[in-house]
């Protein structure tokens, strides 16, 4: 006999190896450090922490050093210099036709100290980046949730592309089979050509889908691949078996509503972010109260003065002063804004819009997570007939082509009825296999919303 499609169930679960094999736990191990989601929200992270270093520090007091030296010459005919900043005011007695050169060395240096003693919008960024510190390390581990999920949903797709794979194959062997056991009929005349041209079409057919399997295999790794970040040229397997579970998901639907509302960090991180909005209001707010700042300052100073002083022609003098001398001194700066044009006003405003659209987004979140949770809920309850109906139907169509070849053989059958029979095994091959991964998935995104396995 050359028609033998004497297959069982272990065959669903044969998996050949279209590449390296990973597991599911290496896939999610792997996938999780080369993540460029994971990458952005990290980055995020940092920066959000240099921001609130930033205004950290604008609220601590500021420190200078201060330094200054000049030279200056002066030369004069007359006897009395005004006004000059290194040496004052001076007097010299200057005859008619007298002439005075005074030069100056000047050098001085010293600290300055300017402190806000009232820093109350500082105070307020400071809140708000803090705030905004927070929220972006709740978005890291709502991205991490994201990222795993992601990487399960990559890797099952893989499992069921490459389960397809021996059930197009075996339907291929079978067709080819068939058209063989068709051609030897026609040609002992106990057929009709039209059979012949039946199974030639069902072999065909076959041939396209098998190939059309290969490409969706092939886009699967891929697609896995770059999550993992490993070259194409080496595609990987999946090495896990696809299972069903009898019992995948054992909370009821209100306490599994609950756990992903009560423990969300998407929903954590608007909330924060709000918060940040109303800190940002609040610092806007506050660039119309008064601002209260201290300068305070110490130096230490050295001054020489030269002078050749001609009184009358014929009559010259050489002198020369120095010294040194310090001082300090401390004064308080009170200013209060009048009117900013609303600038003030305005810049409050758009933080508090901007906090009534991050409360909207949070509505609308908690209701997309009920409708999420609700769906795969329902969904993964059904699965479990879902797949125990369709291992019936695979073995039920299993049997029921073996007998429908054998009363073809016997011609008590047409081959029409072979090619509906072989057709029916196939859907129920390939639906059981998307039950097994619906079922998969399910789990997963439950598991997505609410944080942990049940």
């Amino acid at each position: 006999m050359r028609l033998i499609f004497a297959m069982g169930f272990w065959l669903l679960q044969s998996a050949k190896v279209y590449g390296a094999p990973y597991s599911l736990n290496q896939v999610l191990e792997q996938g999780l450090t080369q993540s460029a989601s994971l990458e952005v929200a990290k980055k995020q992270l940092e920066r959000n922490e240099a921001i609130l270093g930033f205004n950290k520090s604008l609220r601590l007091p500021q420190i200078n050093i201060i330094g200054l030296t000049s030279f200056t010459q002066v030369g004069t005919s007359i006897g009395v210099i005004s006004n000059l900043s290194t040496m004052g005011d001076l007097s010299i007695a200057l005859g008619q036709n007298g002439y005075a050169l005074l030069q100056s060395s000047f050098a001085g240096g010293g600290l300055a100290l300017e402190a806000n003693l009232l820093p109350i919008k500082e105070t307020a960024l400071v809140a708000a980046a803090r705030q905004n510190t927070k929220a972006s390390q709740a978005s890291l581990l709502e991205s991490e949730r994201q990222v795993r999920f992601n990487l399960e949903s990559a890797y099952r797709d893989l499992q069921l592309r490459q389960a397809l794979i021996p059930v197009w194959e075996a339907a291929l062997n079978a067709s080819t089979a068939l058209e063989r056991d068709a051609a030897q009929f026609n040609r002992r005349g106990l057929s009709a050509r039209i059979d012949l041209l039946r199974a030639k079409a069902l072999r065909a057919a076959d041939q396209q889908g098998l190939a059309q399997a290969k490409a969706q295999l092939a886009s699967a790794q891929i697609k896995l691949a770059e999550l993992l970040a490993i070259p194409l040229n080496q595609p990987p397997s999946a090495s896990d078996p696809i299972q069903s579970l009898l019992d995948p998901w054992p909370l009821d639907l209100e306490t599994t509503i609950d756990r992903a509302l009560a423990q969300r960090p998407l929903l954590d991180a608007l909330a924060l972010r709000q918060r940040a909005s109303q800190a940002q209001a609040q610092a806007a707010r506050a660039g119309l109260l008064p601002s209260l700042n201290l300068i305070a300052g110490a130096g230490f100073n050295g001054n020489r003065i030269n002078g050749v002083i001609n009184s009358q022609p014929g009559f010259a003098s050489n002198g020369n002063l120095q010294g040194s001398f310090y001082d300090w001194g401390a004064a308080l700066l009170l200013r209060q804004p009048l009117f900013d044009g609303g600038r003030a006003q305005g810049a409050a405003m758009v933080a508090e819009k901007e906090g009534a659209v991050l409360q909207a987004d949070a509505e609308l979140t908690k209701q997309q997570i009920r409708e999420t949770v609700a769906s795969s809920w329902q969904n993964i309850k059904a699965s479990t007939s879902v797949v125990k109906a369709g291992l019936e139907a695979v073995n039920a169509a299993t049997k029921a082509l073996n007998d429908a070849q054998l009363r073809y053989r016997a011609q008590v059958e047409s081959l029409t009825e072979v090619l509906m029979v072989q057709r029916d095994l196939q859907a129920a091959r390939a639906a059981l296999l998307s039950g097994q991964i619906q079922q998969a998935l399910n789990r997963a995104l439950l598991v997505r919303e609410t944080g942990s396995e049940p």
